[in-house]
Parts: C-alpha cells; structure tokens; sequence
C-alpha cells in the first residue's frame, strides 16, 4: 500500500524472452544433475538466481522439430495443430493464432531468430507467421547440419534487442540449432578422451552418423557424448552473453525468461544416433528451466498433471499469461490428466526408411506406455525406478490395464 492508503500500480507487461534449443536432452544439463561435465553454468546460474525454477517432467509433443515447435508456437497437441509431415499435407503450419500473433495483437513488438532450415521462410512451412522480425539467415547455409551457429543466432537476438524501444514491450525467440548433429569439435573445450582414436570426429557427418550407428563401441559412444555436450556448451555460453546484454540495457528485471527444448537426441544408446525413431526419455524428457523477475511472479502459473509432469502444450498459454493476454479459443493453461506423446515420421529420402516411425505414448503416475501402430508392439516402463527406460514391465503388470484405457483411436495419422 502507498501512503495515500491507494494499491500500488501494476508493473508494466514484461519482455518475453523464449529461447528453445533444438536436440537438447535434459539429462546432459546440469540443473538436471548432469555431472559429466558442467554443461550449462549459465543457466544453472540462471536458476539459482532469484525467481530462477528448474521443472521436471516436461514432455515433448513429438521426439522431432515440427510437430514440437508447432505446438510451442500454438499450444496445440499434434493432433490439433495437424502438423506431423516433412512435406506435402501435414507439414505446414495453418493455424493462426501463433505466438509472433497473438503476442502482436496484444502489442507487442515480436521477433524471432531461427536456426532449423525446416522451419525457415524458404520451406514456407508456416512457422513465421505472425511475427513482426524473422530471421533464419542461419538456417539458409549450404549445409545447414556443419558448424557451431549459437554465436549467430545470439549476434541477431542482441543487435533486434538493442533496437527495441522502451515505449512497446517485446517477445522474441531465439532458436539454436546446436547441439543438433554434425557434433561439432568446440574451440578451446576439450572433452572428448585425449586416448580415443576411434573414428568419431568433431563434425561428423550425418550420413557417417548413421552409416557406423550398428557398430558403436563404448568409447565410440563417450566420444559421441563428449562433442555433445561440448556443443551444450557453447549453446550455454552465448545465451550468456544475451542475459549480459539484458543486463546492460536495464531489462533484466523486466523479462521474463523460458527456456526449454523441442526434443531430445539418442547418442548410441540403444544403437541409433539422431531422433524420431522412439519415444523414451532421451528424446521426449525436455528441460524446462525459466526466470520470473518478481514483478510478475504472481501472473506465472504452470499447473503440474494430475499424473505428475507438464505439457508440452503448457508453455504456451503460460507464457500469454503472464504478460496478461487473454488465451484463444482452444488454448488452456490446465494440465491434463495425463501426457501425451507421438511421432508419425516418413522420412523424404528412401535410404532413411528404417526412420519411419507411428509410435504413441501415454505417461501417468510414474509409468510410460508405447503403441508401435505399424508393428503393434507395447511397452511399458516404471520411469520412478527405471527413468532411462531401459528395462520394460513384464505383462503381468498392474499398470497394463490401466494404461491401455486411456489410448483412442489415432485418427491424426489416419488422416495422412
């Protein structure tokens, strides 16, 4: 209260900062007790600070880009935003109510930097409708699989950041694309095992990813490991350097600050290097991590599911919420009963069929249960005492039943 005995004034809306980080695990950060190597000392940092929160149990809609993304930008599940296709029908963002949208009609100024070619204008997947500033200059390189591009990505964040003015508060997106594959060999950070002489190298490539997936060796896979998070890293160390130009400008206190991922990776654990071909924790387990400044605390609300763990769709409508923007028509902000994840992949280039992939799954109270639609095969997993996934519950399991009865018809896919 004020002298004069009136309530104190609102603060202004808050800048929305939302940087998501492509092919990110949560299990190699450090707010998530990675211990390897200290992968993400900003962000720990970050979240050790004031009004800094480190979730866990965030699910991702799909374990690839689009249909992720596409759920960031609408709050949306897959089967909503329709979103599940490289090219061709399914692969095109329609729905207008995006992030850049909504955040512009409520008078922001709304900018985003992108890193994935597949979300690039070029694709004209849809994906930059509705912001005022796009820049996917890096997603336009020749091969856009090589070279460390977090230095770009931030370089364009902080020159659009400066440019803004104090009379129009502002959201922007930074998209980085690493620690996407090629796994690239970071100046000056030196993890890989100084005795390995094996054939992974900073900057393999794709095609050599997959070529030598079937005949990984342990130390072939701690290397892997290692330019991973050397990538993590450096990923770290430039989102730094915007928290500092935040910092120099007098915003830190007035932004909000989410961080997160859109998938995951596997790095030769079961045999495969990259992504969508499972759904266990290495790619849909996401980091969540934010900062609140303590003007808006009170207006940040990211309700847990009954089943434990968070949406996906979540972020969304949490993040229109606490800049004070009403949500549209099919958006909530309520957790559901329990997560749902799902990957649909028909992969473009024939020498990559045995990526197509029709997996669901469905996770509550601690357990995970997968439908492989094309093979008909069922998994089920206690993630409390098994949280990599690793061994599946016998048949014989109390939770089968249960698990079961929550899945319906996959319509989505049966519309592709």
């Amino acid at each position: 209260m004020s002298c004069g005995g009136e309530s104190a004034a609102p603060p202004p809306p808050p800048n929305i900062l939302f940087v998501v980080v492509d092919t990110l695990r949560a299990d190699h950060l450090t707010p998530y007790g990675y211990q390897v190597q200290n992968t993400t000392p900003v962000l720990q940092a970050m979240v050790d600070g004031p009004g800094g929160q480190v979730y866990h149990g965030m699910l991702a809609a799909s374990s690839w880009t689009k249909p992720s993304v596409a759920t960031l930008f609408t709050g949306l599940d897959p089967r909503a935003h329709g979103v599940m296709r490289l090219v061709g029908k399914g692969s095109k963002l329609k729905d207008a109510h995006t992030l850049g949208a909504e955040f512009g009609r409520g008078g922001y100024t709304t900018g985003c930097v992108m890193s994935n070619f597949l979300l690039s204008k070029r694709m004209r997947s849809g994906f930059d409708q509705g912001f005022d500033f796009y820049d996917d200059t890096v997603a336009n390189k020749a091969d856009p699989h090589r070279g460390s591009t977090a230095v770009n990505i931030s370089n364009s964040g902080m020159e659009w950041i400066r440019k803004q003015s104090e009379v129009k508060p502002w959201m922007l997106v930074l998209h980085y694309f690493d620690p996407h594959a090629s796994f690239e060999d970071i100046a000056g950070v030196d993890w890989v095992d100084p005795h390995y002489n094996g054939w992974v190298v900073g900057g393999a490539t794709t095609d050599l990813l997959r070529e030598k997936e079937s005949s990984l060796t342990e130390a072939d896979i701690a290397a892997l490991h290692a330019y991973y998070d050397e990538e993590i890293f450096e990923t770290d160390r430039q989102i730094g350097r915007v928290f500092e130009t935040l910092k120099q400008q007098g915003l830190w206190e007035n932004t909000v600050v989410v961080f997160t991922a859109d998938h995951g990776e596997e790095l030769g654990e079961r045999g495969h290097i990259g992504h969508t071909q499972t759904l266990r924790s290495e790619l849909v387990d996401l980091p969540f991590l934010v900062r609140i400044p303590k003007a808006y605390q009170e207006a940040w609300k990211m309700p847990e599911s009954a089943g434990g763990g968070y949406a996906m769709r979540q972020i969304y409508p949490a993040l229109l919420t606490v800049a004070g923007l009403p949500l549209p028509q099919g958006r909530s902000l309520e957790a559901p009963d329990f997560l749902t994840t799902q990957v649909d992949f028909v992969p473009v280039r024939k020498e990559h069929i045995e990526k197509y992939v029709q997996k669901r799954s469905l996770r509550k109270d601690g357990l995970q249960y997968t439908l492989d639609t094309r093979s008909g095969e069922e998994l089920l997993f206690d993630l409390t005492s098994d949280p990599q996934m690793m061994t599946p519950l016998p048949s014989n399991h109390a939770g089968w039943k249960s698990m079961r009865a929550l899945l319906d018809e996959p319509v989505f896919w049966e519309e592709y």
